[in-house]
């Protein structure tokens, strides 16, 4: 390799040649000596801009070298920290491609040492997995997100060894299941109805097959005891719902419901046999007193469409409303139409809530009106104008915010159906416009009432004089009732001028100018 020094002769022996044959070349073409200078100086910015580009090109590549450093410094960091190593340290008495070439390797020893382990551990947990799904148990738990370490990578290896040891388990599995189910048949008062069930409750626990499908059966069948248990259930809550509205409608007494409902509180055959026995006997009742049934009936159902907010269009489209003629069809009807409606109500509740919620508000809105329209209000004390005011504000500002909330929601549910949700017999936009507008009109109605009557006041006034607000106090005879203004002055003078033919045209102009 060249010394500096030697670099820079070289250099100037090639500069020199260089220029030189520039000169004879400029010599023989003619070109005279001012253009001869001004060609060299191009020569000169020419080598001078190669040079600087050649240096940025080292610079960049330099600044490329420090870049690659820094990424596999981290990327070496990051992987010593994930896999629990010490952070590496590099010979600081490296160059810069030393430093790089030897990140570099360590890089992929440690991406590779990674792999490794995860191939180890998928390995392990796929063998982890099957064996837990043979024998219905939970797979060993190793954190994610984190590359695992080599206790962990051990400790699952030898999980996977000792999971033979964990079919024993099943067997107590199996013990504690069938005391459960054996519980559930006893407290349903029923027997075993297939072969499965059957092995489980009757035969020895030592012969039961603890193979997967069996565990599985023995889950399902546990599963199934308990729907059906909690059906059963439901099933009885709601014979006992049927039968005490019979009660209450038949007006049955606390004592004969009490020695009926003794010993009934379990979820037995039994249990719903005998309550279905006493609502057949309360049926029979129940049509003897058919007038009294669709009367009560009638009056739940109008209840049910309040709620609902049907429209007179909508009421009347159940004819059998206005029927006099009471017979086991009309009832069944009115029963079968009150079934319906509650149904619908339970179905669309929180849409009803909302909109009954925007009902009221509204109507506190008209009430709140009405006082501040009120001229007596004035009159109360004690800071109730205030508390007025503060509720009149919070309902202003609840009110367009719930409004369009109920909106929302009506129209998420009229897409997801398709077809309008009603209220009153159209559809609530419309619904809320018609309040809107009735409330509009009522408060344009208002007004012109208050202006004829005003209006009329006025005319009265003009004809008989304006009537006192307080009683006049007694004055002397001859007393003046007070000074008489400049005004008064000039209208009591042009009165008196004025000929006696016109004195009553000339008092009616005046009490118009006074007014």
């Amino acid at each position: 390799m060249s010394s500096p020094s030697q670099l820079r002769d070289e250099l100037a022996k090639c500069l020199e040649s260089s220029m030189q044959k520039f000169h004879n070349i400029w010599l023989d073409i003619g070109i005279c000596e001012s253009q001869q200078k001004q060609r060299s100086e191009t020569v000169v910015e020419h080598l001078r801009n190669l040079l600087e580009e050649m240096v940025q090109e080292e610079e960049m590549l330099r600044s490329q070298i420090r870049t690659r450093i820094e990424k596999y410094s981290k990327e070496v960091r990051e992987l010593c920290e994930d896999m629990s190593y010490p952070d590496y340290q590099f010979k600081k008495s490296y160059s810069m491609l030393q430093t790089e070439k030897d990140l570099k390797m360590r890089m992929e020893t440690l991406s590779n040492e990674k792999a490794e382990r995860f191939r180890k551990f998928n390995h392990f947990k796929d063998q982890d997995q099957h064996l837990c799904d043979i024998m219905c148990l939970t797979p060993y738990y190793i954190p994610s997100g984190s590359t695992p370490t080599l206790e962990q990578l051990q400790a699952l290896e030898n999980h996977v060894a000792s999971l033979k040891i964990e079919k024993d388990k099943r067997f107590h599995e199996f013990v504690n299941s069938k005391k459960e189910i054996i519980k559930l048949f006893s407290e349903m008062e029923k027997s075993p109805e297939t072969e499965f069930a059957r092995d489980v409750v009757c035969e020895s626990d030592s012969t039961f097959q603890l193979s997967t499908e069996n565990m599985k059966a023995l889950k399902v069948l546990k599963v199934e005891l308990e729907e059906e248990k909690e059906e059963m259930k439901i099933k009885v809550d709601q014979l006992w719902n049927k039968l005490h509205v019979l009660w209450d409608r038949l007006d049955i007494g606390e004592s004969e419901r009490a020695n009926f409902s003794k010993g009934k509180t379990s979820v037995k055959e039994p249990v719903v046999k005998a309550l279905k026995e006493e609502i057949s006997r309360c049926e029979k009742l129940k049509f003897q007193n058919i007038q009294r049934f669709v009367e009560g009936l009638r009056k739940e159902l109008t209840e049910w469409w309040d709620k609902c907010y049907y429209s007179q269009q909508q009421k009347r489209a159940f004819t059998a409303f206005k029927s006099e003629n009471f017979t086991e069809e009309l009832l069944q009807l009115h029963d079968e139409e009150v079934l319906r409606m509650k149904t619908y109500y339970e179905k669309h509740h929180e849409l009803f809530e909302d909109i009954s919620k925007w009902a009221d508000l509204f109507k506190k809105m008209l009430e709140h009106e009405r006082k501040a329209n009120d001229p007596n209000r004035f009159n109360n004390r004690g800071g109730k104008l205030l508390l007025e005011e503060k509720e009149r504000k919070k309902v202003l500002k609840e009110l367009p915010k719930v409004e369009e909330d109920v909106k929302a929601l009506i129209a998420d549910w009229e897409k997801q159906h398709e077809k309008p949700f009603l209220v009153d017999g159209r559809r609530f936009v419309d619904y809320i416009e018609k309040q809107w507008a009735t409330h509009q009109s009522s408060k344009i109605i208002e007004k012109e009432e208050r202006n004829k009557a005003r209006a009329k006041l006025m005319e009265e006034e003009m004809i008989y004089g304006s009537k006192p607000t307080t009683p006049a106090k007694r004055r002397f005879i001859g007393t003046p009732s007070k000074t008489p203004t400049n005004k008064q002055r000039r209208i009591d003078y042009n009165s008196t001028g004025s000929s006696s033919c016109s004195s009553g045209t000339s008092s009616l102009r005046v009490t118009l100018k006074m007014k």
